[in-house]
């Protein structure tokens, strides 16, 4: 049988939604027989911000490891994505309940980060992990391959560990002490406001913003556009903003004057103008990118980074968690094969790399091409709104897809199956919203096992793959007969 090595001790820097979710997945990769310590700079656990959404990729993993039920009705489910021009007239439509969820298999929630947060921690405490708040790390010692990774916080105590995550985004002290010379970048002037209002207040003073309901809406203009949807349960609205200024903002800036913003959409739709005009106040966040980088570990393999502080990405396709998400769950399942002594970590750390860097980064691509789609001038805003004027119609495939469960199958042509809209016709690029990040780090490790060991060509057996698959339970010298049987009794 296979010799598992030592019980190992990881460590993750920030307990941000990625490096949560990491913890969580190496928990449950490796049955909670894995030591997992969070150390976050902050006195108290908390996410700033407001809504996000959970696209299909990551709510299967929010489902997988139970936190959808931690969060419960404050996951919100929309009925239809509506892309409006200036106007308020649809340009684009998607339905998302239950088409969507039911081609994908997953949902499209809307959730208020903190309430995402809170969900995460509490999952991550079920599942054993320890968080350490007011931690901030001022050292890491790596350099030792032979040695556990040493970090020293400001309090003045010294951890080890056998794998270092870097979860601690755009910031990133783990970054900083691997590489340096990396800086996060502002490709445009382009910033992200956000704002949150209670649904009661915006109905007494808004009453026409009722005819909305429970979809997500979109006003596209050049330079800039508007995205609102309901969190909590329906019970606030919540808004992203994004538009260019003079200079580019590289740093959060807080209770920015809404004047500004009121200027800059001064033309448009009046319902969703009128809204503007009741939130007193907002942050403006930047939008900057990291990478690509040419490697995300230190040459030992014994510090890794995932999240922002490896890959940042502009917001306009609603992936920036989403991918760190995504890395966690990744980085959990192939650490979950170092712990049954199937790889070693070194080898871990590569594959994950070796599957992870070229699709985030087609990723990071995508969100700033669809950018430039939201925010197009009026020439190629015209050709825009022309090639999806049939999505805006009800087809035959969206009139046979009501019922989540019925047994009706999709018989007419999808007007979305081809879309400019990268993100709110997630038919479009099926490897991102379609994406399962557990069953992509399976195959790379069944992958790798498969091109490193010999294979019959009798049996077209793979050595290593009969070791993965049999050895964990299977005498040593049993182990191998099936590759080399060649049909014969075993």
């Amino acid at each position: 049988m296979q010799e598992p090595p030592k019980p190992l001790h990881i460590g993750l820097i920030g307990a941000g939604l990625g490096g949560l979710l990491a913890s969580i997945s190496i928990a449950h990769s490796t049955n909670k027989t894995t030591r997992i310590t969070i150390l976050e700079a902050a006195s108290q656990l908390g996410e700033i911000g407001a809504g996000i959404q959970m696209t299909p990729n990551v709510s299967r993993l929010l489902i997988r490891y139970g936190v959808d039920k931690i969060i419960g009705d404050d996951l919100v489910q929309c009925r239809n994505i509506n892309m409006r021009n200036t106007k308020g007239e649809i340009i684009q439509r998607t339905e998302l309940y239950p088409k969507t969820v039911r081609e994908f298999g997953f949902p499209w929630w809307m959730v208020h980060r903190h309430h995402l947060h809170t969900g995460l921690a509490e999952a991550a405490r079920r599942h054993g992990v320890d968080i350490m708040v007011g931690e901030r790390v001022m050292g890491i010692e790596y350099q030792d391959a032979d040695k556990p990774v040493e970090v020293v916080t400001e309090k003045g105590n010294t951890y080890t560990f056998d794998l270092l995550i870097g979860s601690d985004g755009l910031r990133s002290i783990v970054r900083k002490t691997l590489f340096p010379e990396v800086v996060p970048r502002a490709p445009t002037n382009n910033a992200a406001y956000r704002a949150v209002l209670p649904y009661d207040y915006v109905y007494e003073n808004v009453p026409e913003v009722r005819e909305f309901g429970n979809d997500i809406d979109v006003w596209s203009l050049e330079k800039g556009y508007i995205i609102q949807y309901p969190i909590a349960a329906g019970r606030d609205w919540n808004a992203v903003m994004s538009h260019y200024r003079e200079e580019p903002v590289t740093d959060v800036e807080d209770n920015c004057d809404m004047t500004e913003m009121i200027e800059y959409y001064k033309d448009l739709d009046p319902r969703i103008l009128n809204i503007l005009k009741l939130v007193p106040s907002s942050k403006r966040w930047p939008l900057l990118i990291t990478g690509p980088l040419k490697s995300w570990s230190s040459p030992q393999k014994n510090v890794v980074l995932m999240g922002d502080e490896a890959h940042s990405m502009v917001n306009h396709l609603a992936q920036g968690a989403a991918t760190s998400m995504e890395d966690g769950a990744f980085l959990g399942r192939v650490i979950g094969e170092v712990v049954r002594g199937v790889i070693s970590m070194p080898e871990a750390i590569d594959i994950y790399e070796k599957a992870r860097m070229p699709r985030v980064w087609i990723k990071q691509q995508a969100s700033f091409v669809m950018g430039s789609i939201y925010m197009a001038d009026r020439e190629r805003a015209a050709h825009r709104d022309a090639a999806t004027a049939d999505a805006v119609k009800e087809t035959s495939a969206m009139a046979d897809v009501r019922n989540l469960n019925s047994h009706q199958r999709i018989t007419g042509p999808d007007p979305n199956a081809h879309s400019w809209n990268l993100w709110g016709a997630p038919e479009t690029v099926q490897s991102i919203f379609g994406y399962d990040a557990e069953g992509d780090a399976d195959f790379a490790v069944l992958k790798y096992l498969q091109e490193k060991s010999p294979w019959d060509p009798e049996t077209g057996v793979s050595h290593a793959l009969e070791q993965k698959w049999t050895g964990w339970y299977l005498p040593k010298e049993h182990v191998g007969r099936i590759a080399s049987s060649r049909g014969n009794q075993l």
